[in-house]
């Protein structure tokens, strides 16, 4: 194996291994998915193309990095933590209050814990991986300054891709032990927290990372 793909391989591997780290909302997320989707397919669907959505904004960030260097990274790094902070507020506040598709509790057909539709949607749950991958977590940041060292456009743009690539595989052993999770809850009768768990835990993360660069805290 040459140098080349040798290092596309350890990206890889580094995105594996970036589903665990417990700086992101990845959990949350396969949480709520898992919890709301009607079929598992979809769940899995739809955990997937979160992680495409964060793949896409490192690959661009990557593109970016590799193509101007690492000062650029710096000086959009705040405005991009605040900015998807906020929204990651937003999208727990509709998590919270969305009132239009009900999910069916596993007992006696009931319903339950209302969620809005709109977030199951496709493009909903890809828009708001790519929001979540704007701000770059220390692991995202070592594999932008990395790609930026390699002094090739496309071989920093491709090794921040793969990497992408490998948490988006990750995320899928991921969203099946929440999904497990999920179904353990559903057969008792805290079954109706579970939105608004994972809702308020949404928007406390969006908050860290709005009032983070305020208070000097690095990510």
């Amino acid at each position: 194996m040459d140098l080349a793909n040798l290092s596309l391989a350890t990206a890889f591997v580094v995105g594996l291994a970036h589903t665990l780290e417990p700086c992101e909302d990845k959990a949350i997320v396969s949480l709520f998915v898992f919890w709301a989707a009607k079929k598992l397919s979809q769940a899995i669907g739809l955990v997937v193309l979160y992680g495409l959505g964060m793949a896409l904004a490192d690959t661009a960030m990557g593109f970016v990095l590799s193509y101007v260097g690492v000062r650029w990274l710096d000086i959009v790094r705040t405005p991009l933590e605040i900015t998807a902070g906020a929204i990651t507020i937003i999208f727990g506040f509709f998590m919270l209050r969305g009132k239009e598709l009900t999910h069916v509790g596993h007992h006696h057909g009931e319903a339950v814990a209302p969620v809005n539709s709109k977030l199951l949607h496709w493009h909903s749950i890809l828009g708001f991986g790519i929001v979540r991958g704007l701000p770059p977590c220390p692991v995202e940041f070592a594999m932008l300054l990395w790609a930026a060292s390699l002094g090739n456009v496309w071989r920093g743009t491709a090794t921040v891709f793969v990497f992408g690539l490998g948490t988006t595989v990750g995320l899928i052993p991921l969203g099946l032990i929440m999904g497990g999770i999920s179904n353990a809850i559903s057969r008792t009768r805290y079954e109706s927290l579970v939105p608004k768990i994972t809702a308020i835990l949404m928007m406390a993360f969006g908050l860290f990372l709005v009032l983070a660069p305020i208070f000097g805290i690095e990510l």
